[in-house]
């Protein structure tokens, strides 16, 4: 049965800002956003939360170096080229400069390899940490949604799946990091970035999104991008959590 106000109902009539506004709203309430893995994390309810997020922030890495690859995907399907030159200003910020000073300015890459350093992590720690099947499959199979011909799936999975509920995940990160780890409060700084940034990298997201709506075809493709990306995302977690229950 297709809900009132759930994005279903929207798939074949309505606005396209109806749909995408339904879309959001199934994001937010997706288990991947409020997974219990996350929650633990914030709560501080692992025996050795150091390690957790060590864990946490070695495996993760494998995925988000490939943020430049996902947006250069999304950017590639996509038709109008406005829609494109939107997208291209993420990819620059997430570029940023790599001779600055200034590790704010950096590439969002090396923000975050600055954040593994910060807490531990080493040419020896990774070596005696390979990267989960998990984390790889994620990270092969969002990258694949991204390099979508068609555009709505791309988008859909880049921006609702991702831009948009990153602020949400990563304030769970930066409250575990702050208050029931020893690592000092200068780690949380690619989180506290991407918390201010990806407000804006949403909202132009969801414009893009609520503008190809506009052809019914696109609507059905962004949804599976958003829910099929989400449920990848998910699905992470719950390896997370279960390396998280063995190790802390």
């Amino acid at each position: 049965m297709v809900l009132k106000n759930n994005s279903l109902s929207f798939l074949n009539q309505g606005s396209s800002q109806d749909f995408i506004n339904a879309l959001k709203a199934e994001a937010m309430n997706h288990p991947a956003v409020k997974h219990d893995y996350l929650k633990s994390l914030r709560d501080g309810k692992f025996n050795n939360m150091n390690e957790v997020i060590k864990d946490y922030a070695h495996q993760y890495s494998h995925y988000s170096s490939y943020f430049v690859k996902y947006l250069n995907g999304s950017i590639r399907s996509l038709k109008n080229p406005q829609h494109k030159e939107s997208l291209r200003k993420n990819v620059i910020e997430e570029v940023g400069d790599k001779h600055s000073t200034d590790l704010t300015k950096k590439p969002h890459v090396e923000i975050f390899n600055h954040f593994k350093q910060t807490i531990g992590i080493d040419a020896l720690y990774e070596k005696n940490h390979p990267p989960s099947t998990t984390t790889l499959l994620w990270r092969d199979l969002f990258l694949q949604k991204c390099n979508s011909n068609i555009s709505g799936v791309s988008i859909g999975a880049i921006g609702l799946a991702t831009e948009y509920i990153v602020p949400t995940l990563y304030s769970f990160i930066k409250t575990a990091i702050e208050k029931h780890t020893d690592f000092p409060d200068s780690a949380t700084l690619f989180f506290k970035l991407h918390i201010e940034c990806d407000d804006g990298h949403a909202e132009t997201l969801n414009q893009v999104a609520e503008d190809i709506a506009e052809d019914l075809f696109n609507r059905e493709a962004i949804r599976f991008g958003v829910i099929s990306a989400l449920n990848l995302r998910n699905t992470f977690w719950d390896s997370q959590y279960a390396r998280a229950l063995k190790v802390g």
